[in-house]
């Protein structure tokens, strides 16, 4: 039986679970002291604050650390990397340190990698920040100085890939699948025999605004430069303060549905208008692929809501059948993902070379 610790960190909290073999013992989201955080200027110097609360988690859930198989975490700094797994070493984690846009997942690695190390066991990254697989066409954005940076939902995406696959009776690689991932940020990718070949995330969700369309992006641009707002207002705007917060002023669905009960005409439209927005996602996703796709998976927070599954069923099924994968699957992912490397059922890859006959544990 394996033993697995599971390391998922966000910007202010580290989700993580223990598990033998693919069966979840225990998972909690450990908070980290914001006022602590808030003066550090890199997330690197959060991280005894993160090992300690990780270490506390394994002593009051008695689980003793020399017992573990091995540790995975998500992460990976960004950049180009393999779908899959990778070996955390030292080659990866100095990526971890030194990748230009710094994310707070990058730190798992890291933590993983030390404890690992301590403990004489390997440590994984699993579909990790930074994935990929996207064919050529898809990185063309018709500005040359600005290529599209393939980035999705990797984790949770390719995860609703594979539940979507063993729902028709296969395995991921056995068909053409559209994920669209609905939360706080939303993103839709095309998932062709296994590869992630493009991803968007045009549509505005609960708290972006999506990509600017092209006919209100010449007012947007002007907006940049009027003087009226700083460059931290833009970013708000794009990341956090768009979508539902823009037009009704909450991310929380749950709200926006008793609003809409309550008659609020203001709350339907923008409603109304996330769902047209999110199936022109799933339709330019679908189209990728020339139409030929097997299963539209809709998972992520948001896929809770029945009304939202409705909406968006009622305008995507006819290009494929619809399956509801609702909540976040990454922790089974990570888990599951590391014990097929463990098993050899996959090979792992290492930072700055490819997967090799002998890339086993």
């Amino acid at each position: 039986m394996y033993k697995i610790l599971v390391l998922n960190p966000g910007s202010t909290s580290t989700k993580v679970a223990y598990y033998e073999d693919a069966v979840n013992v225990c998972e909690r989201n450990l908070d980290v002291d914001r006022g602590a955080i808030a003066g550090m200027k890199d997330i690197f110097d959060q991280m005894d604050l993160r090992k300690a609360t990780i270490q506390k988690f394994l002593e009051e859930e008695h689980i003793r650390p020399e017992e573990l198989s091995f540790i995975v975490s998500r992460g990976g700094g960004g950049g180009n990397l393999m779908a899959g797994g990778y070996l955390i070493d030292e080659a990866l984690v100095q990526h971890c340190y030194d990748y230009d846009t710094p994310h707070a997942s990058s730190l798992g690695p890291v933590i993983a990698y030390e404890m690992g190390k301590k403990l004489g066991i390997p440590a994984f990254i699993y579909d990790g920040e930074g994935v990929n697989e996207f064919i050529p066409e898809a990185c063309l954005s018709g500005f040359k100085d600005f290529p599209i940076a393939p980035g999705s939902h990797t984790l949770n995406a390719k995860a609703a890939a594979r539940i979507g696959a063993a729902r028709l009776g296969g395995k991921m690689e056995d068909y053409n699948i559209v994920v669209c991932h609905l939360g706080g940020g939303s993103s839709t990718s095309a998932h062709r025999k296994g590869r992630l070949i493009d991803s968007t995330s045009d549509a505005y969700s609960a708290e972006r605004a999506g990509g600017v369309p092209f006919m209100a992006l010449i007012g947007f641009v002007a907006g940049c430069f009027s003087g009226k707002y700083t460059h931290k207002d833009i970013l708000k705007m794009i990341m956090g303060g768009g979508g539902l917060v823009a037009y009704l002023g909450t991310s929380d669905l749950r709200e926006v549905e008793k609003m809409i009960d309550a008659g609020d005409e203001a709350a339907k439209l923008a409603f109304d208008g996330m769902v047209y927005a999110q199936a022109k996602d799933i339709a330019a996703m679908s189209s990728t692929m020339d139409m030929d796709v097997d299963a539209i998976v809709l998972t992520g927070g948001m896929a809770h809501s029945k009304r939202l599954v409705d909406a968006l069923t009622a305008r995507v099924s006819k290009i494929a059948p619809v399956i509801v994968a609702a909540g976040s699957h990454e922790m089974d992912s990570l888990a599951t993902g590391g014990i097929r490397l463990m098993n050899h059922e996959e090979k792992y890859h290492k930072f700055g070379k490819d997967s090799s006959e002998d890339a086993y544990v």
